[in-house]
């Protein structure tokens, strides 16, 4: 709306009323970034009224890939929750942003040793990094309560994000 509002001012207002809505929009983008910031630290609601699986759920469903789900149901501990669904979610906005992938696959289950395996693949281009500035850096967040992250992505294609998270 505020580029239609620019498009309806230009050439009939001076320059300084039609550079209004150009920058409203860049206050509007300065202020999404800065609550992406803020939420990034904050406990998704669905994660803590329904469980993991109906989080991840709600996280897949507004996005513009398909996702296909197999999540357990029953309940771990919030901080074991929060992790694997921080993983998910920055996994899955990596494939969206850099892949070219139209779905991703997100496998969570729990093994028998205790360990909780948290699985995201796409068939994208592949060449993600956890590294210089990659959006995977922020996994790091697995090392807090002794998990480990493994990305598996070569250059000819293909992503598969796998953590393992100790619940046991």
């Amino acid at each position: 709306m505020l580029q239609r509002g620019r498009r309806l001012a230009d050439g009939r207002v001076c320059d300084e009323v039609s550079a209004l809505p150009d920058q409203a929009s860049a206050e509007v983008r300065h202020a999404l970034t800065e609550l992406r910031d803020v939420s990034r630290g904050m406990h998704p609601a669905l994660l803590s009224e329904r469980g993991l699986a109906a989080a991840i759920e709600g996280l897949t469903e507004h996005l513009p890939i398909d996702v296909s789900t197999d999540v357990i149901e029953s309940r771990l501990p919030s901080e074991t929750e929060l992790a694997s669904y921080y993983v998910v979610a920055e996994s899955l906005t990596n494939v969206v942003k850099h892949s070219g992938a139209d779905r991703a696959d997100v496998t969570i289950s729990l093994h028998p040793d205790g360990d909780l395996h948290i699985v995201v693949a796409d068939p994208g281009c592949g060449g993600a990094s956890s590294r210089g500035g990659g959006g995977l850096q922020g996994l790091d967040r697995l090392d807090a309560i002794g998990g480990a992250l493994r990305l598996d992505s070569p250059v000819d294609g293909g992503t598969t994000v796998e953590a393992v998270i100790p619940c046991g």
